[in-house]
C-alpha cells in the first residue's frame, strides 16, 4: 500500500520567505539611444503574406511615428515577426507607443480576418545598441534577415525593408538615417559604397548567420557601455556582462570585426 504523505504542518511552514525572481527583467530606458525591437506573430505564425499585409503594417508604422515622435531608423517586415531599429524617445519610454502598434496591427488584422484571441506572441523583445560600430552591425543584422532567411541574394532588393534606402540612397520618408551611417562619409554616395560592401556575405557563418544576442540581450556594446547602463542594485537583474578578455569581445560579443574592415574610421 501506498503511504499517504500527510499535509505540512505549521511549524514546517516557518522560516525565511525566499525571494521570487520576477521573470520579466525591467527595460534600459536611455533617452536618445538607439533600440533594436523584435516582434513575432504568436506561434510563429506566417501572418503576413500579402503586399496589403505589409501596407498595413507601414502604415501603423507611419503613424507610430508621426503621433508618438518616434524616430524610426530602420525596419524589416518579415512573413511572421519584424525588425526595428528606433531612437528612444526624449519624453517617455518606448513601451507605450510600441503598446499602441501591437494593438493596432492586431486589431486591424484580427477585423480582417474575422479572428480574435493571441495576434502577437508576446510583448516586444528590446536591445540597447551602442552608436557607431554596434550600430552599424545592428543596421547590417536588421536588413539581411531577409538573406538569411532564403529570400533575396541581396538585401536591398526586399522590398519590405527600408535598406534600399541605405545601400542606394532610394527615398523612403518614414525613416531617419542613422547618425553612425551618416559619419561614414559626407558624401551620399561614398556612405552607399561603404554600407553596399558592409551588406556582402563574410567566410564567416558567425558572422552572417542568426545572432540571438540582438533579441536576448537587453543591451549589446562595448564593455564600458554595457557596464554604464548595467543595474547594479540587490534584486535586479544585470545587464549580461562580456568577456573580459578584449579579443574575445571584439570577436565574439557583437559582429564588429566585418564593420571595422569596411570602415576603417570606426576602429
Amino acid at each position: 500500500m501506498t503511504a499517504v504523505m500527510p499535509y505540512p504542518q505549521a511549524d514546517d511552514l516557518l522560516g525565511p520567505v525566499k525571494r521570487v525572481q520576477m521573470p520579466r527583467a525591467p527595460r534600459l530606458h536611455t533617452p536618445g539611444s538607439t533600440v533594436h525591437v523584435m516582434v513575432r506573430c504568436n506561434n510563429r505564425e506566417f501572418c503576413f503574406t500579402t503586399p496589403e499585409d505589409f501596407a498595413v503594417l507601414l502604415a501603423h508604422l507611419r503613424e507610430l511615428v508621426r503621433t508618438y515622435e518616434v524616430t524610426l531608423y530602420a525596419y524589416t517586415l518579415m512573413a511572421n515577426h519584424l525588425h526595428l531599429l528606433l531612437q528612444a524617445p526624449e519624453t517617455e519610454a518606448l513601451g507605450r507607443p510600441l503598446r499602441w502598434f501591437m494593438t493596432e496591427t492586431a486589431k486591424a488584422f484580427h477585423r480582417a480576418r474575422g479572428r480574435t484571441g493571441h495576434f502577437w506572441e508576446r510583448r516586444y523583445l528590446a536591445c540597447l545598441v551602442e552608436d557607431d560600430l554596434y550600430a552599424l552591425a545592428a543596421l547590417r543584422y536588421v536588413d539581411r534577415n531577409p538573406v538569411r532567411a532564403g529570400l533575396v541574394a541581396d538585401p536591398a532588393t526586399y522590398p519590405w525593408s527600408s535598406c534600399a534606402a541605405y545601400a542606394h540612397g532610394t527615398p523612403n520618408p518614414l525613416i531617419t538615417l542613422h547618425p553612425s551611417y551618416l559619419a561614414l562619409s559626407p558624401y551620399p554616395k561614398v556612405r552607399q559604397r561603404h554600407y553596399q560592401a558592409l551588406l556582402a556575405p563574410t567566410a564567416d557563418p558567425v558572422a552572417d548567420g542568426r545572432d540571438p544576442r540582438w533579441t536576448t540581450h537587453r543591451a549589446v556594446g562595448s564593455p564600458a557601455f554595457l557596464a554604464r547602463h548595467a543595474r547594479r542594485r540587490p534584486g535586479r537583474p544585470k545587464v549580461a556582462e562580456p568577456p573580459r578578455n578584449t579579443n574575445q569581445v571584439r570577436l565574439n560579443w557583437c559582429p564588429v570585426p566585418v564593420v571595422q574592415a569596411v570602415c576603417p574610421g570606426f576602429s
